[in-house]
């Protein structure tokens, strides 16, 4: 394959997922676990899954342990309604807390997902 055709099929992949690791702040620590089980909760219609109108975002905070909060955030970034499985919410939420020892973001297709560890109550 030539070089300008493979940038031509990867730039629309490329453009699509951008992610980051926070390098600070609170971790997950003996928490993930608890962490993973409240995004299995709030990843329904009802939560921060479901119907989307452009632009808009949901948030759920949830207590981790006596002192660490969960933080959780999904946006549609596009114009328009647009729904969000539950799977696919549980599967990007998760990837924050599995691959990021301190929380992170990410970016797939137009939905931003970022999970965040922190100390206090919610």
């Amino acid at each position: 394959m030539q070089f300008t055709t493979f940038l031509a099929v990867m730039a629309p992949i490329i453009a699509t997922v951008q992610a980051g690791c926070y390098s600070g702040g609170d971790s997950w620590g003996g928490d993930q676990g608890v962490a993973n089980s409240v995004v299995d909760q709030i990843c329904n219609g009802g939560g921060v899954s479901g119907s989307f109108q452009g632009g808009q975002t949901k948030y759920a905070c949830r207590q981790l342990s006596g002192s660490k909060k969960g933080e959780f955030w999904v946006r549609w970034t596009g114009a328009g309604t647009l729904s969000l499985n539950d799977g696919d919410c549980r599967l990007r939420l998760k990837n924050e807390i599995n691959g990021c020892s301190n929380g992170g973001e990410s970016t797939v297709a137009g939905w931003f997902f970022r999970s965040d560890p922190n100390g206090g109550a919610c």
